[in-house]
């Protein structure tokens, strides 16, 4: 008895087909044009036709007829994206295997979506290596402007048992910004690594500041991105961002700075879909609140009137890990003690530039230039003399460089340079301790050197004697001197051992003498009497000696910082001389510009001494008043107090 399934074409079965004599009763099964040709899977092509013998109850294949199956469309579900002609629709299953929904994989998913359904069904079984061939739907495409997707196929599809995501693809950068597949009411997004496609640059604008790399530099990018667009920088960056802004025909833009170097910079890179409405800010070296700048333009258009600094914008996002390098500024090498001349006479091609009285040392532009406020002076040695200054300084600077009104107030968490050693240059003249106080400068400064065993001495110590007048005595010591400034060390003061010899004057500030307190013996006072002083050279080569005062008659500034003890009762004539010399100036100054630590002063210098010559240290202070009365505070009659010849004719008159 035959049977003959409805897929199968009754024309191609010979039913005059007959089992061999003398074989037991068997279900004969015939194979289809889907049979296997491997023996041991030969039951896979049965094809549901069957001859059945009364009693049968075993099943034969029969391999010596071939029966030949026809499409039974109503069996099969064919999506809109299958191609069908690939698809050859005259496949079966297995007549032996039990009902399955069988469901066919294609080259991207192991459910095509193409479905073989049995009558009564209810289990799922996949076809594989029973590949389909899907065709692109690209009404559910959606593909990013700036996305190469010459690679890409779009003959992509989900797997059709899954939930009806929104799939989105990645770029070289992201996890998305590639096209998106998306199903109409989907379940939410899947991220897929299936396909991953390049993105191209979008709309790139050049901010010029018109330093000497600028140029070259734009010429290189446009053999790349010919459609670059350069604008000149002013004032600030936010100006120029709202200037572009108003040019751009893109959704998003670059917005990049001549003094950054982009020739390793990857312009393809994009934000994460959550991240579009942000502004992306690329560090410059090692300065966070870099100068490069992907924008959503609609974002900061719709901000950008209401900002009064680019801080303000609504979300700001740092990317630390894509640092973009800046060209190195200008180094400017100078020699002698004026940073302030030097800064005012350069001319400024660059936003910053560096200036530096250490040979072969330079620095990084490590600024950040989004504002005026942002556009500090910062310092990089002790003394402030290796200076980065933005080329604004020149609007402020008049006598020093805090006339700017934006400095860099701590350095704390860099390793500053060291400055060259002052020279300490000992000055003497027939003092009757010169010698034991200058052995004692030198055993201090050999403690120093057992502290850096590396040098001779930390600073050179030059020495000065028996010069008539201390005009020339001051001078010849500045022509000794071989650095800037030099240490004055006077043959009355024993040096504190502690007295911080790596000091260095401040270079923001013009060329000026410095004074160091010290202790007198005697009265108990302590300012910069007697004390140590730090000579500017030039400025002592150019003193006419004409001042009541030598140190005092050009800038100068106090430094509250102990020097030593100024022993200068050493003897009667030395006692006296110094007690005179120095009340005399502040019974003239008191009466120039009276103050309250001037007649403190004066009053302890009058009244008060104890050990050694304090009755001299007493009488020339009450002679020194004596004569400033005499004279009625005559200042040319003062300044003869100013030689040591005239004081000792007063003296030795007197007693």
């Amino acid at each position: 008895m035959w049977y003959i399934p409805d897929y199968i074409d009754p024309d191609s079965v010979d039913q005059s087909w007959q089992p061999p004599l003398n074989e037991p009763p068997f279900v004969y099964n015939f194979l289809s044009q889907h049979r296997a040709t491997d023996s041991k899977v030969l039951a896979v092509g049965v094809s549901g036709v069957t001859y059945t013998v009364p009693g049968a109850t075993h099943n034969r294949v029969v391999s010596e007829m071939t029966v030949r199956a026809i499409p039974l469309m109503n069996r099969w579900t064919v999506p809109d994206h299958i191609d069908v002609g690939s698809v050859d629709f005259t496949w079966h299953p297995n007549a032996f295997d039990p009902p399955f929904i069988y469901h066919f994989a294609s080259t991207h998913q192991k459910s095509s979506g193409l479905v073989y359904t049995v009558p009564g069904a209810t289990d799922i079984k996949f076809i594989n290596p029973f590949t389909v061939t899907t065709l692109a739907q690209m009404d559910k495409w959606s593909v990013p402007d700036n996305a190469d997707v010459s690679e890409f196929d779009f003959a992509w599809h989900p797997d059709s048992l899954d939930p009806d995501y929104a799939y989105y693809f990645p770029t070289q950068h992201q996890r998305q910004g590639g096209p998106i597949y998306n199903i109409k009411g989907s379940a939410g997004i899947k991220f897929t690594q299936s396909q991953k496609i390049r993105t191209d640059a979008t709309q790139i604008f050049y901010m010029d500041f018109l330093n000497p790399e600028s140029t070259k530099q734009l010429e290189e990018l446009k053999i790349k991105w010919p459609n670059i667009k350069s604008t000149r920088y002013v004032d600030n960056h936010l100006n120029v961002l709202r200037r572009v802004v108003t040019q751009a025909d893109t959704e998003f833009i670059w917005v990049i700075s001549s003094i950054a170097n982009y020739s390793e910079f990857d312009f393809t890179w994009h934000p994460e879909a959550f991240q579009n409405e942000m502004i992306h800010v690329f560090p410059a070296d090692n300065q966070v609140r870099g100068d490069t700048f992907y924008i959503n333009v609609r974002s900061f258009r719709s901000q950008m009137v209401d900002l009064d600094i680019l801080d303000w914008f609504n979300v700001i996002c740092y990317h630390k890990d894509m640092a973009v390098p800046r060209y190195r500024p200008e180094t400017v090498y100078y020699g002698g003690d004026d940073l302030i001349t030097v800064i005012k006479n350069h001319q400024f091609k660059t936003p910053y530039v560096g200036f530096s009285n250490l040979p072969n040392v330079y620095v990084e532009n490590d600024q950040c230039l989004w504002s005026a406020k942002d556009r500090k002076v910062d310092w990089y040695s002790f003394s402030k003399g290796v200076t980065l200054a933005p080329k604004e300084i020149k609007l402020y600077l008049e006598t020093q460089i805090y006339d700017y009104p934006y400095l860099e107030e701590s350095n704390s968490l860099k390793n500053l340079y060291v400055d060259e050693p002052l020279d300490i240059v000992y000055i003497s003249n027939g003092e009757p301790d010169a010698e034991h106080w200058y052995n004692h400068l030198c055993n201090v400064m050999a403690q120093e050197q057992g502290k850096t065993p590396y040098l001779k001495y930390k600073n050179e110590i030059k020495r000065v004697q028996n010069i008539n007048g201390r005009t020339a005595a001051y001078q010849a010591a500045a022509r000794a001197s071989n650095t800037p400034w030099f240490f004055a060390v006077f043959a009355k003061l024993e040096v504190a051992h502690d007295f911080d010899w790596d000091w260095e004057p401040d270079m923001w500030q013009g060329p000026k003498h410095y004074i160091f307190n010290s202790r007198n013996p005697v009265n108990g006072l302590e300012y910069g009497h007697m004390g140590m002083i730090a000579y500017n050279k030039n400025l002592v080569l150019t003193n006419d000696g004409t001042g009541l005062d030598f140190t005092l008659n050009q800038p100068h500034e106090s430094v509250p910082v102990l020097s030593g003890t100024a022993h200068y009762n050493q003897d009667a004539w030395t006692t006296w001389r110094t007690a005179f010399r120095e009340v005399a100036k502040l019974k003239y100054f008191n009466k120039v510009s009276p103050s309250v630590e001037t007649d403190y002063r004066l009053k302890i210098w009058c009244n008060n001494a104890q050990g050694s010559h304090a009755e001299w240290s007493l009488k020339g202070a009450a002679d020194a008043v004596e004569y400033y009365n005499l004279i009625d505070g005559d200042y040319h009659e003062l300044m003869k107090t100013y030689e040591w010849d005239w004081l000792r004719k007063h003296f030795d008159n007197k007693y």
